[in-house]
Formats: C-alpha cells, sequence, structure tokens
C-alpha cells in the first residue's frame, strides 16, 4: 500500500499542494453555487442582503448566523475533498461538539430576535419599514436610533474571533504534508464568551425599546407660522398615539406621523399663550415612560 492507502484510514492523509488549493477552490466554488442559486430562484444578488431586516440594515444575528453558516460550509467542502482525494468518499462524520453547538447557538440567537422583533411590531411598539430616503440609521454595530450598541459590539467582536481562529486553524491543517481531515474545534472558553455575548445581545432586545431620537435641523429649519415643516429622527413609533410633539415643552398636533419622521404646522400662536419668544423653539418628542427625545431647534418668522 502507498501512503495515501494507508491514511485513509486515519485522522490524517497526504496530498499534494496542488490538490490541497483544488480543494480550497471548490470549497470557494460550492459558496458560488449557493450565490448563484439564491439569486436564480428569486433570492437577493446581493449576498449580504440575506443578513438585512425589513428596514433594509444589517440584522446582527443573521450576519452571524450566516458568516458561520459560510466558514463552516467551507471548512466541510475543503476537507472532505482532500480526504476524497487520498479515496475516502465517506462523510465528515467526526464533528466536533463546540462546532455545532455554535451553530445552533448562532441560529437560535437569530430566531430569539426575530420572534421579539415581530412581538414589537405587532404591539406598534416599533416600525421596522424602510425609511423612504433609503438610509436607515440601524445596522451591525448601531441600534435604531443610529448609535452603537455595546449588546453589539460585543457578539461581533468575539464572532469574528472565533471566525479568525477557526479559519486559521484550518489552513494550519492543510498547510503541512500531512493534512487532518477533521474540522477544527472551537475552543471551550470562546464558545462560552459567544454564548454570553448571544445571551446579552437578546436579553437587551428584550426589555429594551428604542429612545426616539431627532435628527438636526427640521426641513426648514425656519419656517413662518402655519407653514409645514418636518423633523426626522428614529423610534418615534409607527403612529402618535398617545406619543406627543413638543414645542418648547407644550404639546402641539402632528398632520403625518411615521417612525422616522413627522410633519407639523407651525401654530399661529405660541402655545404657551405669551408672545412668541426671540429665541428658536425646541421641538422634542415624548413617547411616555420617561422616554423623551433629544431638542432639536426651529427658528420661527413672523
Amino acid at each position: 500500500m502507498n501512503a495515501i492507502a494507508l491514511a485513509t484510514n486515519a485522522a490524517t492523509v497526504e496530498v499534494t499542494t496542488t490538490w490541497k488549493l483544488i480543494a480550497v477552490g471548490i470549497g470557494i466554488g460550492l459558496l458560488v453555487l449557493l450565490w448563484l442559486v439564491i439569486g436564480v430562484s428569486g433570492g437577493p444578488w446581493r449576498f449580504w442582503e440575506l443578513a438585512q431586516g425589513a428596514d433594509k440594515s444589517l440584522s446582527t444575528s443573521k450576519f452571524q448566523w450566516l458568516l458561520w453558516l459560510v466558514v463552516i460550509l467551507f471548512a466541510y467542502v475543503v476537507l472532505w475533498v482532500i480526504r476524497a482525494r487520498a479515496g475516502d468518499y465517506s462523510a465528515i462524520t467526526d464533528v466536533p461538539a463546540n462546532l455545532m453547538t455554535v451553530l445552533g447557538l448562532s441560529a437560535a440567537t437569530a430566531v430569539a430576535a426575530k420572534g421579539i422583533t415581530v412581538g414589537y411590531l405587532g404591539s406598534g411598539k416599533i416600525d421596522k419599514t424602510a425609511p423612504a430616503n433609503g438610509d436607515p440609521k440601524g445596522g451591525l454595530l448601531n441600534d435604531d436610533s443610529g448609535f452603537p450598541e455595546l449588546a453589539k459590539v460585543q457578539l461581533i467582536g468575539f464572532t469574528l474571533i472565533a471566525v479568525g481562529i477557526f479559519l486559521a486553524t484550518l489552513f494550519h491543517q492543510i498547510h503541512g504534508k500531512s493534512v487532518q481531515t477533521e474540522l477544527p474545534d472551537i475552543d471551550s472558553s470562546l464558545l462560552v464568551l459567544m454564548g454570553l455575548s448571544q445571551g446579552g445581545y437578546v436579553g437587551k432586545k428584550l426589555v429594551s425599546i428604542a429612545t426616539p431620537v431627532l435628527y438636526a435641523p427640521p426641513s426648514p429649519a425656519s419656517a413662518a407660522r402655519g407653514a409645514a415643516v418636518v423633523v426626522n429622527g428614529a423610534s418615534l413609533g409607527p403612529s402618535q398615539g398617545a406619543t406627543q410633539l413638543l414645542f418648547d415643552g407644550y404639546p402641539i398636533p402632528a398632520t403625518n406621523w411615521s417612525d422616522n419622521a413627522i410633519t407639523f404646522n407651525v401654530p399661529q400662536d405660541y402655545p404657551g399663550g405669551q408672545n412668541w419668544p426671540a429665541a428658536p423653539v425646541k421641538i422634542a418628542v415624548d413617547v411616555g415612560g420617561g422616554r423623551r427625545s433629544n431638542e432639536v431647534l426651529l427658528t420661527v418668522t413672523p
């Protein structure tokens, strides 16, 4: 028997550098094939759009799930091709428990996050429709107000570290003359850190509702009495309901309300009853429960 045949029954095999490169190429080719199948079947041609939410921003939970799926698929195909070259065409059955756990945790996190979001949408607490200007404020590391969110930063940070170490281990395995054909494992301590990060991400999503934010300046920044003004923001609520639009602390009616924009007419008379102040008025939104937005300034002209 030659060296390849002898190695077939063990966890390591010997193949040439050319076949290692071929295996890597086939792994990449499978990912490209999946991308083509998704696009042809009516899915997005931009691969990263698989990790987008309904508001067209990148979903943190979907992204880490997609990332692990792509990396594990790639590793499996590369190692199987090397095994097949050595004469072993059977499936890779010795999959490390930590690797299965991380894929399961990623899926569970994405499902839990989706369930929480659907619940909030059903109760009218949030609005996830895509902004009219096509510029969502939420994202991979930001909350729906456009600010960095620590839970997301932690989750993505540990995910990238774990994925990097996994790929480094994979390429180290296939670098030498003898190739270990078992899938790389993930260190238990790193798995715990990722699990805690995923738990923190889901927990924060469960107990928090975004604080409303207004973007300065309103449009227009200077308006006459009775003129229409639009103030843009985030997490303003899908409809006004009990939410108040405040004009120097006094509530005024709105003519149109969405989660990311409010339209109103400048009152003819100052809401406080006295004469119009010389200074610009302060516009804010109060959604109740102690959650009030920042203030933006509007200059009212005679």
